[in-house]
């Protein structure tokens, strides 16, 4: 297989991280037709994957794998394409890749005894899960450790999921459970042996560090016999928080708070909408979240109502300049990804020259496989590329190679400056390009605020803002930095079963760096912080809004 490397195209759009939805609902058809769709999935896996082999143990140990799911499909005589679905997702967790994976729209079980739950749920912290929500009856437990269930450690369960279930990373591993617990708690009970029809015990260390076992009933959901649940607190210490909104936290008006519950904004669909790519879903989702009226017919008029990702910031900025503020905490909890492209701006609104010059020494490297899937994504050929690429060699199966380490010079000409911008993802290009090199306004301290579900573009934001000297705050993101990247889009030809794929490598840290496989935050609450805020859901920005304040 060939490589090449490519022009440096330091964050273009070839880079971008794509949020995607898909949903198939169940249905039944021939085991042979299960079987010639897991054959496609796997070709189609070889193709764009940027490495299906290496987590596998090698090529031989992964068609091994994926002989051995082709021959339990026959022998079981599977003809349900949820079923597919669950066995692909299965045969796909040695990949640890958070990007690859088929779409499940059946999350119970038709085995009405194995679709019963407990009445408890949990929340995921930085070493494990506490009470979220329990029966009524035993409401003074929530908050409680989760320490293991019918004795079975709760690393053990983790670790037991995870060979059914991706994870990147630790963090990943507690997240699985506790959306498992939660939604498909049939999949818990398959980790502990010898389990019960009507009860389960919980092993629970409680905020007074008593350790207890507890055993709840089984019952099914949304039925006459669920029982009545209580919620842990949860407060809102800022009272908008819709996407790309921004306020003042204090009256003195020295943090800034702004919020990203996801990296779509307009640039993103007009990249979409001029390059001829789907926009799928995104154009009336967007509208919707930012408009009370129809959408208009014209996409021109429907993209000019939706507000520009890096235009917000810009307001944002000039609000914080005019109050002299000191500090600005960008939200990222909850954040799935989108565009990566798309953040790139701001960082230059708020560093000017600084981020250029700064973002040559990342030392982040993506490696890209031209797959067909990924052509089809980018609505581009092989020809296009390499013209673009500035080559005249590449074919699929091939690489191409992006990275950051680029020669800056230590002044900034123009020509340099405008050949950045030009190669930026923004709706306000002519406020970067009227910069001249100069920060709109640089706040004297940035926070990111992260929690284990701020993944893809949103994980790159976080880490470009940190190693522009930005302090991260909250929790660990599931995904790794060093890990498989971009969501290519697939669907499969007679269940209809979709997902996607990834088609790119990404090295952020040194192999050996301790945060090269979970990103540890510069500031992480610990158990006796949430104590301290009585395990209110809202514990890693009140822990963050408090640090600033002095009080931590």
């Amino acid at each position: 297989m060939k490589t090449i490397n490519s022009i440096k195209l330091s964050f273009s759009a070839l880079a971008l991280t794509m949020l995607l939805a898909f949903g198939s609902a169940n249905a039944q058809m021939p085991t042979d037709s299960i079987v010639a769709d897991f054959n496609e999935f796997v070709r189609l896996l070889e193709e764009t994957h940027p490495d299906p082999y290496t987590n596998f143990g090698g090529k031989p140990f992964f068609r091994r794998a994926a002989m051995e799911v082709r021959l339990g499909l026959v022998q079981d005589s599977v003809t349900s394409t949820d079923e597919l679905a669950n066995r692909i997702n299965e045969f796909l967790a040695p990949l640890e890749d958070g990007h690859t994976s088929i779409q499940q729209f059946n999350f119970g079980s038709q085995d009405e005894e194995v679709s019963k739950r407990a009445p408890i749920g949990f929340w995921a912290i930085g070493d494990g899960v506490i009470v979220e929500n329990i029966m009524s009856d035993y409401k003074e437990l929530i908050g409680s450790r989760l320490v293991g269930i019918e004795g079975v450690p709760f690393k053990t369960i983790c670790n037991e999921l995870a060979k059914r279930f991706t994870a990147e990373n630790e963090i990943g591993r507690i997240t699985n459970f506790m959306f498992i617990s939660g939604f498909r708690f049939n999949e818990v009970m398959k980790t502990i042996p010898n389990v019960r029809e009507d009860s389960i015990t919980f092993q629970l260390l409680t905020p007074e560090g008593k350790p207890i076992d507890l055993t709840l009933p089984l019952v099914k959901p949304f039925s006459n016999e669920s029982v009545d649940e209580t919620w842990g607190e949860h407060t809102e210490p800022i009272p908008n928080k819709g996407n790309l909104s921004y306020q003042f936290v204090d009256d003195q008006k020295q943090t800034m708070y702004f919020r990203s519950s996801q990296i779509m904004a307009r640039e993103a669909l007009e990249y979409m909408h001029n390059n001829g790519m789907d926009m799928g879903p995104y154009l009336g989702r967007l509208y919707g979240m930012f408009n009370n009226d129809e959408m208009p017919e014209d996409v021109n008029e429907a993209l000019a109502k939706i507000p520009s990702f890096s235009g917000e910031f810009e307001k944002m900025l000039l609000e914080m300049k005019k109050n002299k503020s000191k500090n600005l905490i960008i939200d990222l909890s909850g954040n799935s990804g989108g565009f990566t492209p798309i953040v790139l701006p701001t960082m230059y609104q708020m560093w000017g020259d600084k981020f250029i010059k700064e973002v040559s020494r990342f030392g982040i490297q993506f490696a890209t496989n031209i797959s067909p899937l990924y052509l089809k994504k980018m609505n581009t050929s092989i020809e296009r590329l390499n013209a673009q690429m500035g080559s005249t060699e590449l074919m699929t199966g091939d690489y191409f190679f992006t990275s950051e380490d680029t020669d800056i010079p230590d002044e900034i000409t123009d020509e340099v400056r405008n050949q950045f911008i030009s190669g930026l993802m923004s709706s306000v290009k002519d406020r970067l390009l009227a910069q001249k090199g100069k920060p709109v306004y640089t706040p004297e301290h940035v926070y990111v605020l992260t929690n284990p579900t701020t993944f893809s573009a949103a994980f790159h934001y976080a880490f470009y803002l940190w190693k522009m000297g930005a302090t991260v705050a909250g929790l660990p993101s599931k995904q790794a930095p060093n890990t498989y990247m971009e969501a290519t889009p697939f669907e499969l030809p007679r269940t209809g079963l979709t997902g996607s794929i990834s088609n790119s490598l990404q090295l952020f840290l040194p192999t050996d760096d301790p945060r090269a496989m979970e990103f540890t935050p510069d500031l992480m609450p610990t158990y006796e912080d949430y104590k301290h805020y009585n395990f209110d859901t809202s514990t890693e920005l009140r822990y963050l809004l408090d640090y600033i304040k002095g009080k931590k």
